[in-house]
């Protein structure tokens, strides 16, 4: 297979498969491909093909990037106006499910973001359960949550091309968790406290409702006036149970979607099973770094695996210790366990956990400060008395 044989439809389900597993380690893929592409052998034969060529450098490299590459880049853009409303202004970010497009809201005098799921996406989910996880999705009421405004869908300009499903959110002009990590890598542990503590507490009300994320990380987290903000919750998944044999063939067919540096085990191995403590291994993950100022589990490199199979990765707990409270760092750790069981069984229990670390970091602080300063009145009074000749 060459690049040039791929049709742009066939890429974009390739595309997500083929990022995830080039994340893992060459020799732990075996696993992670087995259940990404279960149902579909040619899936499989088209991604162990490409990552062939990958691991080589030869095929993808021998042809110039424009030409190689000509067939996979160009995508259907959306009609200008979406829902008779929303007029596209600009592109503002894409990613493996979705492109997110800033668009006018001349109803309300205002800007939004609109998300518009990528068309073989769009095909597999099928505008029904779109339609139902939205639902379930724009009832999410929370001050740490990102809220959806509206959806629909917009028939495409091209015959060959599904419809365009869409979401609407506000437009969130402030920075993302991400670009905050760009200007100052590492944050006080009584900030990652805090931001942690609304990050869970937000999942933990998410999940008591039914809908899981599957997609925290920094660039989904928003900074709003000093606060977290969890985006992206239009394209979680439900919990619901699935209604018919052909939701659970699309469910079958949907490739494992994510960001596989922040996957938990159980998600990256597409087990039926997710549940919300997948979510808090996510955030343990994010967690990890905001205090390290490093991804706990980076991308491999060409020459050395810098990242284990999910199901052994562990956590230098000493390189948390050096800048974090032991009961910060004990907190982080559990969140990360491998095995789900072994997490905190909810995000409100990580949220409550968080909490009472950083009250002990806190204590730390002012009996260290208090020592201190008990210290230094000490010297004073001492050299005071020397002075008078008390002494």
């Amino acid at each position: 297979m060459t690049l040039g044989s791929l049709s742009r439809e066939r890429w974009k389900m390739l595309e997500p498969v083929l990022d995830a597993a080039l994340e893992l380690d060459p020799t732990k893929r075996r696993v992670f491909l087995n259940n990404a592409c279960r149902g579909d052998p040619g899936l499989r034969t088209e991604i162990d093909s490409l990552l062939i060529a990958c691991d080589r450098g030869t095929e993808i490299l021998s042809t110039p990037a424009a030409i190689a590459y000509a067939p996979l880049l160009a995508e259907s853009a959306p009609p200008q106006l979406l829902g008779g409303r929303y007029r596209i202004v600009r592109e503002i970010g894409r990613g493996g499910m979705a492109t997110v497009y800033l668009a006018d809201d001349p109803k309300h005098r205002r800007q939004v973001a609109v998300k518009t799921l990528r068309g073989s996406v769009a095909r597999i989910m099928g505008r029904e359960q779109f339609a139902r996880e939205i639902e379930i999705a724009a009832g999410l009421t929370h001050p740490h949550i990102l809220p959806l405004h509206d959806s629909g869908e917009e028939e495409s300009n091209e015959s060959d091309e599904p419809s365009f499903l869409y979401f609407v959110s506000p437009f969130a002009a402030g920075e993302s968790l991400r670009d905050r990590l760009r200007r100052e890598p590492r944050l006080t542990p009584n900030e990652v406290a805090r931001l942690g503590r609304e990050i869970a507490l937000a999942l933990d009300y998410a999940h008591r409702r039914g809908v899981i994320h599957l997609d925290i990380k920094p660039e989904n987290i928003l900074i709003q006036e000093g606060h977290a903000i969890i985006a992206d919750f239009g394209i979680a998944r439900a919990k619901s149970k699935m209604t018919s044999s052909g939701e659970y063939a699309r469910a079958r067919l949907m490739p494992v979607l994510g960001t596989p540096s922040y996957m938990s085990p159980e998600q990256a191995v597409g087990a039926p099973d997710v549940d919300g403590r997948s979510d808090v291994y996510s955030l343990g993950c994010v967690l990890y770094e905001l205090i390290t100022g490093e991804r706990a589990f980076a991308r491999a490199t060409k020459t050395q695996s810098t990242i284990e199979a999910t199901a052994e990765r562990t956590v230098d707990l000493l390189a948390l210790k050096k800048v974090a409270s032991p009961k910060l760092a004990a907190v982080v750790r559990r969140a990360m366990a491998p095995s789900k069981n072994d997490r905190f069984a909810t995000a409100g229990e990580l949220a409550n956990a968080l909490t009472q670390a950083a009250r002990e970091g806190n204590r730390a602080i002012w009996h260290r400060s208090g020592r201190m300063i008990a210290s230094a009145a000490s010297a004073v009074i001492a050299r005071a008395a020397r002075t008078l000749g008390l002494r």
